[in-house]
């Protein structure tokens, strides 16, 4: 056993110490602040494109006369539903007036059940 001791001993005695290689430095990246710069440019032009064509529809809206039909008055702004002001502006001021308008409005964007075709006529079949 003393015999294999030597015999290792001996050949780790063949390596001779040398200094270490410096150690790679990594590649040198490009700062990122220049693609943030950009994409917070993007980002606010976006945003104020957002709110100047919101800014336009509110003032053509207020420009308007809220007088007239309130339904009128959303079919020709491009609204899908009832205007909120309009209607609430009419409901303090003649109720009936807003009654009449409602019903109107029912006929023609409400589902009407009493056709032969109607989802509520082949639901009772079954």
């Amino acid at each position: 056993m003393e015999h294999d001791d030597s015999k290792f001993e001996s050949y780790l005695r063949e390596f001779k110490p040398r200094r270490p290689e410096p150690l790679e430095q990594p590649a040198l990246r490009r700062p990122l602040w220049p693609r943030r710069l950009a994409a917070a440019a993007a980002i606010a032009v976006g945003i104020s494109a957002l709110l100047w064509s919101g800014r336009e529809n509110r003032e053509q809206i207020a420009t308007q006369s809220f007088q007239g039909n309130p339904l009128q008055l959303a079919s020709e702004t491009g609204a899908s539903e009832l205007l909120l002001l309009p209607m609430t502006r009419l409901a303090l001021d003649d109720p009936q007036q807003l009654d009449e308008q409602l019903t109107k409005a029912a006929r023609t964007s409400l589902p009407n059940f009493r056709k032969s075709d109607s989802t509520l006529r082949v639901l009772a079949k079954e």
